[in-house]
């Protein structure tokens, strides 16, 4: 018997202690709430993605949301505007990436879903600037994304 929703023949494995390998981060707690650099960051959901690292960011610099296929969703919408009215965010990366399975690993899907996003974005948080970035697995790198196109 398979446990849902996934039909797996396997048990989730046990969640990693925290600190388990690595030192532990006490100073997470001594951060403010809002982040540093007023930055939110929509990426796709994507095991391989590791955001703050792959955008050369660090704790605290921005908020981080992610869905599949970093679709700017009505839960998306609300969570932007919370932190953009009451944590002071200004700015949003929108990050899609190559072999998105949720675009049934189309990159030109993936980058239209950013530049539909960035158009809901600005019809409802219009005081908010947004960048759109593709990551690249086989380069390793984020590369900009124009708006139009």
């Amino acid at each position: 018997m398979g446990w849902a929703p996934f039909d797996r023949t396997t048990e989730p494995s046990e969640p990693p202690r925290a600190g388990a390998d690595e030192a532990p981060a006490p100073e997470a707690a001594l951060l403010p709430r809002e982040p540093a650099r007023r930055l939110a960051v929509l990426t796709c959901m994507d095991s391989r993605l590791d955001p703050l690292r792959d955008l050369g960011l660090r704790r605290g610099d921005a908020m981080v949301l992610r869905n599949a296929g970093a679709q700017v969703s009505d839960d998306v919408e609300r969570s932007l505007g919370l932190a953009h009215e009451n944590l002071g965010v200004g700015e949003l990366w929108l990050v899609a990436h190559s072999d998105c399975a949720a675009q049934g690993g189309d990159d030109e899907a993936a980058v239209a879903e950013l530049r539909r996003g960035a158009k809901r974005v600005h019809s409802v948080l219009p005081g908010v600037s947004v960048r759109l970035l593709f990551y690249d697995f086989a380069a390793g790198v984020a590369v900009a994304v124009a708006p139009g196109g």
